[in-house]
């Protein structure tokens, strides 16, 4: 995990079988359900950058869509798996997303996905993002909603936390939930505008539980749409503008 405040530049992940994070039904639900996610947010266009890419899950979702692709992971074995998959059809560097190697108003779109609960300083990363995307540019990211339905409940049971405190909460080491009015307060400061949500996280823990409960609901763009608006899923998808 990324400690407070380094973001990017920390290497938690170098030499990790993040792949091996993917495997069981619930986790290829949802995974299915985030590239769907992604290719339905982004519009395509001249040039993406993915902020935290991984070994290029994502990749399908954007790559043929953008003339000019380029993936941000610092962990070296997950950018060769990238590599190894996109090849010339990507740029990858090793950067932290509050130093990112690209000149001001680069890119038409930014995809930062599982990132922004690992921030320290999720402020600085959205204007470093903020700068290098391109006027009316797009920023497609999630968070960790500690104010979902699962955890209000535990808290009106008397069993968790407060969730609807405003200030970010430390989970585990450099893992933060965050409530929504505060992220969408942040995204309006840093100069972008929310444009769409979308809620995840709903039903992916059940498939684990039952598989069949994945084949009678399927991932569906058009459900996470629906619930992203309520924001009381345990993760929320924000489709922001640069003003």
């Amino acid at each position: 995990m990324i400690p407070a405040g380094q973001g990017l530049s920390w290497k938690g992940y170098e030499g990790q079988d993040y792949e091996g994070f993917w495997v069981g039904a619930g986790k290829r639900y949802l995974d299915e359900l985030e590239r769907a996610i992604a290719t339905d947010a982004l519009p395509g266009g001249d040039a993406i950058v993915e902020i935290g890419a991984g070994f290029g899950r994502l990749g399908r979702s954007y790559i043929g869509r953008y003339r000019r692709v380029h993936m941000v992971e610092p962990a070296s074995n997950l950018r060769d798996l990238a590599a190894q998959s996109y090849g010339s059809a990507a740029s990858y560097h090793e950067a932290s997303v509050f130093n990112l190697p690209f000149a001001d108003n680069s890119f038409d779109a930014a995809l930062m996905v599982r990132v922004f609960h690992h921030l320290g300083d999720a402020e600085g990363a959205l204007r470093e993002i903020h700068r290098v995307l391109k006027r009316g540019g797009r920023l497609v990211f999630n968070y960790s909603n500690k104010r979902n339905v699962a955890r209000i409940a535990r808290y009106l049971l008397g069993r968790g936390r407060n969730p609807f405190t405003r200030i970010a909460e430390p989970y585990r080491d450099a893992l933060f939930g965050h409530h929504p009015a505060d992220v969408e307060s942040l995204v309006a400061r840093t100069g972008f505008l929310v444009r769409l949500q979308y809620g995840v996280g709903l039903t992916d823990k059940l498939v684990d539980r039952a598989e069949w409960v994945g084949r009678l609901i399927r991932p569906s763009v058009r459900r996470a749409r629906a619930i992203g608006p309520l924001r009381l899923a345990p993760s929320q998808f924000i489709v922001a503008e640069k003003r």
